[in-house]
């Protein structure tokens, strides 16, 4: 009947406009000292409230908490102060009767407010506040040694303390964001954070994660350091490997005022391949690992920085090495390809097999008693002189046309950019300019052969540069004039010729006389020697020609000179029985065509109707006198015999044979 009053009281106050405040007449005044209490599942009274953890709301010992059964209400409600008074006027009544239970959820973090109303000898309404501490587990991160340990580190940031346990092994303070090592007993396989606030209360909150294994620790690789520009002031690129997860690295320079001999330049992350520096000091650098744990030091090798400079002059290019190491082994490119030749020179290596004019890019590689490489940066040094070029070498050599052809012979091979090849022509005492080339395409001289044979002529070739620099002329290259003819004792051809003068005129020439065929191909060789050679039987089925191929004189191994083709004008000689017998008794069975100096001619037989019978073009071609297959009929026959002799007038023949029984 009282709960009834109290109720119609605090309706009539909200209807009439008392509102809120005047709800607080409800509150109890001059409460006890105990009024309400917390009970855990432990039956101890607590003062603070942690998630998860439920407690049993009930009044104090002193007020007898058995006769309040089922007319006492409690509830919770967030923040300090709140009640159901006066925040829901009209629900002056808690929402749980008692006995009332309470689990805090993360919803309830921080202060929340209990009220209880108990109808004994009049409404009573009391409040206390109380703290919900979070639970939840205490993130953390592990980072694994290989030295039986491991690296923990708490990321926490609600509890006041915490604990780790590796596995079964002890328990140890460890404080929020400090990494501290754990000493890892044998076969653990987890770690535990407990986190616990500063109070009486046991509210705490455990996490465990798995233990993995380091990565098994390697000496770190460091096989380049290549310099993109010389220093001060170029980009460096360093080629690393063997970097696993689960240590620290560092990029280390060495450094004699630093504790241990090298100091820090920066951090290299896990799995790397490449290190770049926008502007890194001359010096020594090597990478250094440590495990998380400050264990298991090593470092890599060191590779010290290699800048190059360079420089020209006198025809040659000097290469000027800053080289901060020492005993390390060099090779050079030029042109991205092999130097194989260099000297050495104070502070460097000097190029002299260059070009006045030309430009040449050099990269010079330093390999470290370590192993690794130094790379220098690259270097292109147009080279300069006032030397006059390397003297070139000259063939003159007549080609089958009988045309001469000028081949300049140059070291190196190529005609350097920017240069020239001015040419001269000599005959007797008189030196005429013969051209200027800016290739190495052999010129030709166009002079008839009997004028070439009459004053014969001497070629040399001068290499201009394009710094202006001449070389020296090359020796003279005159090419061997050769000349046949018939010779006094039946049909032997006498041969003469002119020395040949090569790109050595101190070493000996040697001749080897060829014999052409009508085509060109060669038909015999025969060495010669001084200047003359008589053929005693030239064949007499054709005309041949000779030439001399020649080599020696300081000419290369495979080339050769050759002198202009010669042959003897021969008038064909023919000679065709007046007749024959073609009755099978092998003797003058056929006609056949004999002489000298036949070949390519027509020979044709007519009857005396003018009927052609017979004809042949060449020795093998015979007449055995049969006409379509019949036999032989006696009687006189015209022939006639054509061919273009050596001079180019036809040879022209003709006559009668007879065929007799």
């Amino acid at each position: 009947m009282r709960i009834l009053t109290c109720y119609f009281f605090l309706l009539t106050l909200w209807l009439i406009g008392a509102g809120p405040a005047r709800a607080q007449s409800c509150l109890a005044a001059n409460p006890p000292a105990c009024t309400f209490e917390l009970i855990d599942d432990n039956g101890l009274s607590v003062n603070a409230l942690c998630v998860g953890k439920r407690v049993k709301f009930q009044p104090c010992a002193n007020r007898n908490p058995d006769i309040y059964r089922n007319i006492i209400r409690y509830g919770v409600l967030p923040g300090v102060g709140s009640t159901f008074i006066n925040s829901t006027p009209l629900a002056c009544t808690p929402d749980r009767i008692y006995p009332a239970y309470y689990t805090p959820t993360l919803a309830d973090v921080g202060m929340v407010t209990v009220s209880e109303l108990a109808n004994d000898n009049g409404s009573k309404y009391y409040i206390r506040t109380f703290r919900v501490y979070d639970t939840t587990p205490p993130p953390f991160t592990i980072a694994p040694c290989p030295t039986g340990s491991a690296l923990v580190t708490v990321t926490d940031t609600k509890f006041d303390s915490y604990q780790v346990q590796a596995g079964s092994g002890p328990s140890q303070a460890i404080s929020r964001n400090q990494p501290t090592v754990l000493v890892v007993p044998a076969g653990a396989a987890t770690i535990t954070v407990t986190g616990r606030y500063a109070i009486p209360e046991a509210c705490e909150g455990t996490n465990n994660q798995a233990l993995r294994a380091a990565a098994a620790p390697v000496t770190p690789g460091f096989s380049s350091l290549t310099l993109a520009g010389p220093l001060p002031g170029g980009a460096a690129t360093l080629a690393v490997s063997q970097l696993p997860a689960d240590y620290q690295y560092t990029l280390q320079i060495a450094d004699g005022t630093a504790p241990g001999g090298f100091r820090d330049v920066m951090p290299v992350a896990p799995g790397s391949s490449s290190i770049s520096l926008p502007a890194p000091a001359a010096g020594c650098y090597r990478v250094s690992r440590i495990d998380l744990c400050g264990t298991s030091p090593a470092a890599s090798p060191l590779i010290c920085t290699l800048s190059l400079s360079g420089t020209s002059a006198r025809n040659r290019n000097q290469l000027l090495l800053a080289d901060a190491g020492a005993g390390n082994t060099y090779s050079i490119t030029r042109n991205g390809q092999a130097l194989n030749v260099f000297s050495v020179i104070p502070g460097g290596f000097e190029d002299a097999d260059v070009q006045c004019g030309s430009t040449y890019t050099y990269v010079v590689t330093a390999r470290q008693p370590g192993g690794g490489a130094a790379v220098s940066n690259q270097v292109s040094i147009a080279t300069v002189s006032a030397l006059p070029p390397q003297q070139p070498k000259l063939v003159a050599s007549f080609n089958l046309r009988n045309v001469v052809e000028l081949t300049p012979l140059l070291v190196p091979t190529a005609l350097p950019a920017g240069s020239s090849l001015r040419y001269f022509r000599t005959v007797g005492t008189t030196t005429t300019d013969f051209g200027t080339a800016s290739t190495l395409r052999a010129p030709r001289d166009s002079a008839d052969l009997a004028v070439l044979r009459a004053a014969p002529p001497c070629y040399t070739v001068r290499l201009l540069d394009v710094c202006g620099n001449a070389s020296p002329l090359s020796a003279p290259a005159c090419p061997s004039l050769l000349t046949a003819a018939a010779g006094t004792v039946g049909i032997a051809t006498e041969l003469t010729w002119t020395p040949f003068s090569g790109p050595d005129p101190n070493q000996q020439a040697i001749y080897l006389l060829q014999f052409l065929n009508a085509d060109g191909t060669v038909r015999s060789v025969q060495p010669v020697s001084g200047n003359t050679y008589t053929d005693l039987a030239p064949p007499t089925d054709q005309t041949i020609s000779y030439r001399l191929q020649i080599s020696g004189a300081g000419l290369p191994a495979g080339t050769f000179s050759y002198s202009n083709l010669a042959s003897v004008a021969r008038t064909p000689a023919l000679t065709i029985p007046t007749a024959f017998t073609p009755n099978g008794d092998g003797l003058n069975d056929v006609l056949e065509v004999k002489g000298s100096f036949l070949g390519n001619y027509t020979f044709v037989v007519v009857d005396r109707s003018g009927q052609e019978v017979f004809r042949g073009t060449k020795r093998s071609d015979t007449w055995d006198g049969r006409i379509a297959g019949r036999a032989p009929v006696p009687g006189s026959y015209v022939w006639r015999f054509q061919q273009a002799s050596d001079n180019g007038q036809p040879y022209v023949r003709s006559g009668a044979v007879t065929i007799l029984r």
